[in-house]
């Protein structure tokens, strides 16, 4: 390391080798800092570019439920039977474990529905979707639940990601074994995007709506009412206990 020091003239004159005496301290104290933070900069630049290189940003693992829950299976046949269950929203599928083994249901189509705790899922056509029932006042309407892995950006260098690359949607994955764990390309950031989508069932129809205009559509006549009502009551329809509620309205007509 490279220090100030006194020439060998300076200590023939005690004043001015006193007071330069200070100053060398005070330049060699701030150089030793400076060091010491080059030092630190390049350490934390190498740790940063690793870790930009090689790995990737940890994501949601796209399941409804933070863990396996205590669930009840009712078959079309009449039979009931306990499992432990979660539902996968990257891969629309429900899943249960078996002593650690995570699998899906071979034939979806042989179950009537599904209940965790206290919430009621059915099975909707033949690939394994399900959508949640919400009770609202004498009626019902259906959520699907439905995640994407979204692509942030590929990454610019520096440990940066470039923010002008196109969005990417993704939602292939290992299998059930592999929860929620998405094939994501190589030195992109990703996030995990969920979706509500609502649903009302019309006999064996699911016939879907996002806003109190698609809602009105669907009740005939009574578009006007409906959407007045939105209106009136500040509807939201990000938050399920509003949509229960025009739900609730527009059944009620």
């Amino acid at each position: 390391m490279r220090f100030f020091y006194l020439k060998n003239d300076l200590f023939l004159n005690k004043p001015y080798q006193k007071k330069h005496l200070y100053l060398c301290v005070f330049y060699n104290f701030i150089y030793a800092i400076f060091m010491k933070m080059i030092r630190l900069c390049m350490c934390l630049c190498t740790v940063f570019c690793w870790t930009s290189l090689y790995s990737q940003e940890e994501v949601g693992n796209g399941l409804l439920f933070p863990q396996f829950e205590n669930g009840i299976v009712v078959f079309k046949n009449g039979t009931r039977s306990a499992a432990s269950l979660n539902y996968s929203m990257l891969q629309q599928k429900m899943l249960f474990s078996d002593n650690g083994n995570v699998m899906e249901f071979a034939d979806p189509t042989t179950i009537l529905l599904i209940t965790i705790g206290e919430q009621r899922f059915f099975p909707i056509g033949t690939n394994g979707v399900f959508y949640e029932e919400i009770i609202a006042g004498n009626a019902a309407f259906f959520i699907q639940h439905k995640a994407n892995m979204i692509s942030q950006g590929k990454e610019a260098g520096y440990g940066g990601y470039s923010q002008t690359s196109a969005t990417t949607s993704f939602s292939s994955i290992e299998g059930a074994g592999g929860v929620g764990r998405v094939e994501l390309v190589a030195k992109e950031k990703f996030k995990l995007k969920v979706d509500r989508i609502y649903y009302i069932r019309s006999g064996n129809n699911y016939k879907r709506f996002v806003n109190a205009k698609s809602l009105g559509k669907l009740f005939k006549g009574q578009s006007a009412k409906i959407e007045s009502f939105a209106k009136e009551q500040s509807i939201n329809f990000l938050k399920i206990d509003d949509v229960a509620k025009i739900i609730a309205y527009s059944f009620s007509l």
